[in-house]
């Protein structure tokens, strides 16, 4: 049986090994893994305590099977603004035997629900060109305005 649930601290491991499996499927797991696991894990323990991320966890038969993680960034007021919070959606990954189910997409429309009812002003993420549709059809579109720098 299907279900989505919200993620605890105590589902840090699960969020680290599939934060692992992303990157690992990306190509961009670099350096030792164990170490990236474990501070993976550490970050969603410390992180899901408090209220900077959220997660929630698609399981079969009480297994796993995808996951999507979300932090949330209080930013400075704007006019008009009085409480303006951001989110960051990422962590989003299902495993291979259980993509094209609709999976990751209950767990977008989970996370934006969440957004919605907490008041966030915007949700933004990176994606690949394969994910482009998954994200569009809920009405994610391009954003350029702004410049980054890596330090």
């Amino acid at each position: 049986m299907l279900r989505i649930r919200s993620a605890t601290p105590d589902d840090a491991a699960s969020l680290a090994r599939f934060r692992v499996m992303l990157f690992e499927e990306m190509g961009r797991l670099e350096g030792d893994e164990a170490e990236f696991a474990h501070a993976s894990e550490n970050y969603f323990a410390w992180a899901l305590s408090t209220e900077r991320e959220v997660a929630w966890i698609a399981e079969d038969l009480g297994e796993p099977v995808a996951v999507l993680a979300m932090t949330i960034e209080p930013m400075p007021p704007k006019p008009g603004r009085p409480r303006l919070v951001e989110a960051y959606m990422h962590n989003v990954y299902t495993l291979s035997e259980h993509r094209l189910c609709g999976l990751a997409e209950r767990l977008v429309h989970a996370a934006l629900v969440y957004a919605e009812k907490e008041g966030v002003h915007r949700v933004w993420l990176y994606i690949s060109d394969d994910a482009r549709p998954l994200y569009e059809k809920p009405g994610f579109v391009p954003h350029t305005r702004y410049l980054k720098r890596k330090l």
